[in-house]
């Protein structure tokens, strides 16, 4: 068996431009691999993509070593650590590469919170939930900004780009040919334009007062009793609401209105 990639761990890494790329492939092929390529026990590569894909297509048989990872998060966060050692990248391929540490690291806090201590308990008793959210996002978040050598600002607005920003801003910033500042306040901005017009659309629902519920119950209550003929004179107990003449009802003469109007 021979080493592969793992196409989920070739997502996470940042393209290496093409010149450098040839470099090291000619440095490969003149002085041999001087970094042994780092794979776990399915033989997937975990560090060394660009020196793996260079020996192959030089057709030299790859120097590698296995790590043994106890947990899968584990070992991707091994792979997203490795590569943001890389030298080569800018803030915001950095910001990129490690936006996904930070949902393995809440996630690996999680699994320490049900291993031990008051959470744990609370879910093996059934009385939190299996999403209940670790209680560190701000130290989360700065640790995560600390490995990937940004500051946290920096870190949190790549974060917003990430989620508002178009394909070709990303881009743009991939190749440093603009700045997170300048992109993250144009999607602040056009956040805030979207918001505005939303609210804009929204109809006007006029709130009911305590006193204009409580009239509309009391009508619907006299309109029943009326309809079921239950409204009398206070005083001498006759029928209210009848011909004088001859003393149909009100209802009754809504009968006959509708059968005389074909109702």
């Amino acid at each position: 068996m021979s080493l592969r990639l793992n196409p989920e761990y070739e997502k996470l890494l940042p393209k290496m431009p093409e010149e450098e790329f040839a470099e090291l492939k000619e440095s490969i092929k003149a002085e041999g691999q001087h970094y042994s390529i780092i794979a776990n026990e399915d033989l997937e590569v975990l560090d060394g993509h660009h020196r793996f894909r260079a020996c192959t297509e030089l057709g030299i048989e790859p120097d590698f070593e296995v790590r043994k990872f106890e947990d899968k998060l584990l070992e991707k966060k091994f792979v997203i650590e490795a590569n943001l050692r890389r030298r080569h990248l800018n803030n915001f391929q950095l910001v990129e590469l490690a936006v996904p540490l930070l949902e393995i690291e809440k996630a690996l806090a999680k699994k320490r919170q049900v291993k031990g201590g008051k959470d744990g308990r609370n879910l093996q008793l059934g009385l939190a939930s299996d999403d209940a959210e670790p209680k560190f996002k701000g130290k989360a978040t700065e640790a995560v900004a600390k490995k990937a050598g940004v500051s946290t600002r920096t870190f949190e607005r790549g974060k917003r780009i990430l989620e508002g920003a178009s394909e070709e801003d990303k881009q743009r910033l991939r190749e440093g040919k603009t700045s997170i500042a300048k992109v993250y306040q144009e999607v602040v901005s056009a956040g805030n334009v979207q918001a505005k017009k939303e609210s804009a659309e929204q109809p006007i629902v006029k709130q009911e007062s305590e006193l204009d519920l409580q009239n509309k119950a009391e009508l619907l209550s006299f309109l029943e009793r009326l309809l079921k003929q239950e409204v009398f004179c206070p005083s001498c107990g006759h029928l209210m609401f009848e011909c004088s003449k001859c003393h149909r009802t009100l209802q009754e003469s809504l009968k006959g209105y509708r059968k005389d109007a074909g109702k």
